[in-house]
């Protein structure tokens, strides 16, 4: 993250630890001056420690198990701005996906003063499919949250997803995100009101993903389970 004249940069989840790949984020020709992480899912963090071997850039993280000896954890809300790196860039909390799950809100210059140019939004929005929630720390209620706050801020500003390509407006993938979650729930409860609250989780899912590959069953009782969870949660 830079701007063409700056000779220094800001690294957003240099992804495995591939040494080619890293040898290139390395070798661009400007200074990292900071790798940010969006979460802790080694497809997004891996490599960020032997980027820092690499770059001697410190590691900023929300959840501080995952920054370096010399960072501190992100705050939400804050504003990152460095020496040599024209935008700022301010700090969202959007847990769901996984607790510590951050978007980074990127500013042209001064933060909120200024465009903004773009939402990177790890795996909260990945852009070209749903995204699962772990069920570790994951939370489906955090994530609607989350959902519904990209969709106000992300109005009509770009989308820098986990994966796939970047998309024109936030908002928009924010809000299929949201009705597809919402359908999956509508799902459950029309499944329920057949079948009785004690329907097991096999039949739910066959019932529910029966246009899904057979091979994406897991992932859809995956999803199963944290949706139910929600619904305990919420007294239903």
């Amino acid at each position: 993250m830079r701007a063409p004249e700056d000779d220094a940069a800001i690294v957003i989840d240099p992804g495995p630890e591939d040494e080619g790949h890293l040898n290139i984020l390395s070798a661009r020709g400007e200074r990292v001056a900071l790798i940010l992480l969006t979460h802790r899912h080694d497809d997004h963090a891996e490599g960020a420690r032997r980027l820092r071997q690499l770059t001697g850039a410190p590691i900023r993280a929300f959840d501080e198990r995952y920054c370096s000896d010399d960072a501190e954890a992100l705050t939400h809300g804050e504003i990152i701005s460095l020496d040599d790196v024209t935008p700022e860039i301010e700090v969202v909390h959007t847990p769901g996906h996984t607790a510590d799950s951050t978007s980074f809100f990127v500013w042209s210059g001064e933060a909120k003063k200024t465009a903004l140019e773009g939402i990177v939004s790890g795996d909260t929005i990945v852009g070209r499919h749903t995204t699962m929630i772990s069920e570790t720390d994951g939370d489906l209620g955090d994530y609607l949250d989350s959902l519904d706050l990209l969709a106000t801020r992300g109005e009509g500003v770009p989308l820098l997803p986990g994966h796939g390509a970047n998309l024109p407006d936030t908002s928009v993938m924010a809000q299929k995100y949201i009705e597809r979650r919402n359908y999956r729930l509508r799902q459950i409860r029309e499944q329920r009101a057949e079948h009785g609250t004690d329907i097991d989780l096999r039949t739910l899912v066959e019932n529910m993903y029966d246009d899904v590959d057979p091979v994406l069953r897991g992932a859809a009782q995956q999803s199963t389970r944290v949706a139910l969870r929600y619904l305990a949660e919420i007294g239903e």
